[in-house]
C-alpha cells in the first residue's frame, strides 16, 4: 500500500498539520490490526460506512473509512518534522507482517529518543 497522492494540507486551530492523503488501495481490516501494535484504533461499524480512528500518542492520528482509499493523517505540531514520513513508513512496512512491526518498533523508539531531547 502506497500514498498516489496528497489531496489537501491544512494547518488546524490546535497548531496541528491535517494531511488527506490518497491510496492506491482501500484501506483493510488487516492494516487496521497492524495499526493496533503502535497504537490506539477505534472502530465504529454502526455507521453507515465503517469508519475508524486510529491515534499513537506524540506520533500522528489516522481517521478514516475501511474499505476507502482515502484517509486523513494528522501530526502534532511539536513533532512534525520528527514524524512527516510515519505515515508513509506505517504503509510500507505493513507489507512485511510480523518482520515489519518489529522494524517500526526499533523506528517508533528511535523517534521517541529524539522527542525527549525536544519535549519537556
Amino acid at each position: 500500500m502506497r500514498v498516489v497522492k496528497s489531496v489537501q494540507t491544512k494547518v488546524c486551530v490546535d497548531g496541528s498539520l491535517m494531511k488527506e492523503y490518497v491510496l492506491d488501495e482501500p484501506l483493510t481490516p488487516a492494516f487496521l490490526a497492524f495499526l493496533r501494535s503502535f497504537g490506539t484504533v477505534r472502530e465504529y461499524p454502526h455507521m453507515k460506512r465503517p469508519y475508524f480512528s486510529f491515534e499513537q500518542e506524540h506520533f500522528i492520528s489516522i481517521k478514516g473509512f475501511a474499505g476507502d482509499a482515502s484517509v486523513e493523517v494528522r501530526y502534532r505540531k511539536e513533532t512534525v518534522d520528527l514524524t512527516a514520513d510515519y505515515f508513509h513508513l506505517l504503509l510500507f512496512y505493513f507489507r512485511e507482517g510480523e518482520q515489519g512491526i518489529r522494524k517500526m518498533h526499533g523506528i517508533i523508539g528511535s523517534i521517541r529518543e529524539r522527542m525527549k531531547i525536544r519535549l519537556p
